[in-house]
């Protein structure tokens, strides 16, 4: 007789036995008991968890001599032709060959005709996410009222892909990854009884690697009986697998640890010399990093499957990182992981993943540098320049003076040497030359260097309680700086100088007398240049800085 796979020997044959989905033995267990048999039912989860078995056990339960009954015998002519799958009542169709609209009509011709056998004829449709959208369309009438003797079984892995006109018409029973302690109770009961001498450690390992599939744990089981003999301890189980080894994970975690680049690439180098897959070996280190997390959060916790359960070595690597650098140690082997699946040279990923985790202390603090964004842009939208924050104890930057301006109706004033801005106390007594000096040292110091372009070329002639009145020679700068953003600027220095607050007016100077008209220039030349201390060449100059470059002629000889 041919060898039957492991997985295919230990099926479950009744709800008792099908392990770790009790609350959907129980619930179809009281339906059955109740008469309540749904027509249609959609079984959806992750692969190797029971959807398949359950359906062949719920034929049987239907269809049993004895039933219908929550617990088939598995005895009668029925029970043993479901078994078997040679059934004429129990139809098997696979939706990843069967897709087609075509497929779908004969189905619908066929449910018409009564059972052969038993009492119901069941379909169960594996992998159903896989038919195309206009099979979904023939089979929906079908599936909301069928002939009383059919029951449809629907199963899927990818359930987000049914289309809700399908979910509507059926009852869906959802099936859960299987806990690594049920598995590995199964893998030991199975293992004794098929005479295998494996160790706890390697079961365990198996255990976790069947990610919550007991099918998957089956067959890695099954490779295991062909190792030869002795016991069967983890290491010849991660060789089977081709998996990296806690050694390895645990030596590199360390290096990370220490920021040691050079002995994270050695490390590398050795595993790539031994044959190691480079995406398997991220994603052990993924899984050690998520230990390592859940560790540092809740080292009480022991519910939750770890691999690598040394608490010893948890304990010890899970200090030497922070939470963050852990958050983003796995977030970085995670991506590295996703990326060497399609790499041309998956060696380079890795290497950038592991001395990036190895060079984490030398990233920018990202919420340090929001706060540090956010200032600026508050001053920026205030009026007031944008400067970077700066260390209390670093000495403040002088600022570089702005040459103040000359006009022909006041001498030019040249501003102090502009000191580390602090508060500015107020002067009381002083002439309004000295204020007035006092508030264009003001302005430079506090970075407002256009507005002291400005305000600089008019002389404070009157100061009240309540007002300053500023006389200008240039119309130009008496209009900008009686516009609001200049004199809101000004009437703050002003206020700081004096001690109270105070109205800025700006006006006019009498206009100085006409200079003597220059000679026409001769037709066809072009207008003049103002010459060098020109008033209007003073005051560009003034307002937008700048020095004076004279042209060069050549001259026609």
């Amino acid at each position: 007789m041919a060898y039957v796979a492991l997985y295919r020997q230990w099926r479950p044959q009744d709800f008792d036995n099908l392990i770790g989905q009790e609350h959907i033995n129980t619930t179809l267990k009281n339906a059955i008991a109740a008469g309540k048999v749904a027509h249609a039912y959609l079984f959806a989860g992750p692969r190797g968890t029971g959807k398949t078995s359950t359906a062949k056990i719920l034929a049987k339960a239907l269809n049993c001599v004895h039933g219908p009954t929550p617990s088939p015998c598995n005895k009668c002519p029925n029970c043993e032709r479901i078994t078997a799958g040679t059934s004429m009542d129990v139809f098997e169709i696979d939706a990843a060959s069967n897709r087609g609209i075509d497929e779908i009509r004969d189905l619908r011709e066929a449910v018409k005709f009564a059972p052969v056998e038993g009492r119901y004829k069941v379909y169960i449709i594996d992998e159903v996410h896989m038919l195309t959208a206009e099979a979904f369309n023939a089979l929906l009438k079908t599936l909301e009222e069928p002939p009383a003797h059919v029951v449809f079984v629907l199963a899927t892995t990818e359930s987000h892909k049914i289309p809700a006109t399908i979910h509507s018409r059926c009852q869906r029973y959802d099936f859960r990854r299987i806990p690594v302690a049920d598995i590995e109770k199964r893998l030991s009961v199975v293992a004794a009884d098929s005479g295998l001498d494996i160790t706890a450690e390697a079961l365990r390992l198996i255990a976790l690697h069947a990610d919550g599939g007991l099918r998957d744990a089956l067959s890695i089981l099954d490779q295991c009986t062909a190792l030869g003999d002795g016991p069967v301890g983890a290491d010849a189980v991660r060789g089977l697998l081709g998996l990296v080894g806690h050694e390895w994970v645990w030596r590199l975690t360390d290096a990370m640890a220490a920021r040691d680049a050079s002995a994270v690439l050695l490390t590398l180098e050795e595993l790539i010399a031994l044959g190691k897959d480079v995406r398997q070996l991220l994603l052990e280190l993924a899984q050690h990093g998520r230990s390592l997390m859940i560790y540092k959060a809740a080292p009480e916790v022991a519910g939750l499957d770890t691999h690598g359960g040394d608490r010893a070595i948890l304990a010890d690597q899970s200090a030497r990182f922070s939470h963050d650098e852990l958050v983003r140690m796995i977030q970085l082997l995670q991506n590295a992981a996703n990326e060497a699946k399609w790499a041309v040279e998956p060696r380079i990923t890795a290497e950038i993943a592991l001395l990036a985790v190895c060079r984490r202390g030398g990233e920018a603090d990202l919420a340090a540098l929001a706060e540090r964004v956010a200032a600026l842009e508050a001053a920026l939208a205030g009026g007031g320049a944008a400067r970077p924050a700066r260390p209390a104890s670093a000495p403040a930057p002088q600022p570089r003076p702005v040459p103040a301006a000359h006009t022909p109706a006041a001498p030019e004033t040249k501003p102090a040497a502009p000191e580390p801005k602090a508060a500015v106390p107020a002067l009381t007594g002083a002439s309004p030359k000295e204020i007035w000096d006092a508030v264009l040292k003001e302005l430079v110091a506090g970075g407002k260097r256009s507005v002291h372009a400005c305000v600089s070329q008019g002389e404070l002639i009157t100061l009240t309680d309540s007002q300053a009145t500023v006389q200008f020679t240039s119309s130009f700068a008496k209009e900008r700086s009686d516009k609001e953003d200049y004199r809101q600027i000004v009437e703050k220095s002003l206020a700081q100088i004096t001690g109270h607050p105070v109205k800025l007016s700006c006006v006019a100077a009498t206009a100085p007398p006409p200079a003597a008209a220059p000679s026409p220039a001769p037709a066809g030349a072009a207008p003049a240049a103002p010459a060098e201390g020109h008033p209007a060449l003073n005051q560009a100059l003034a307002i937008f800085g700048g020095k004076i470059i004279k042209e060069e002629k050549n001259e026609e000889v």
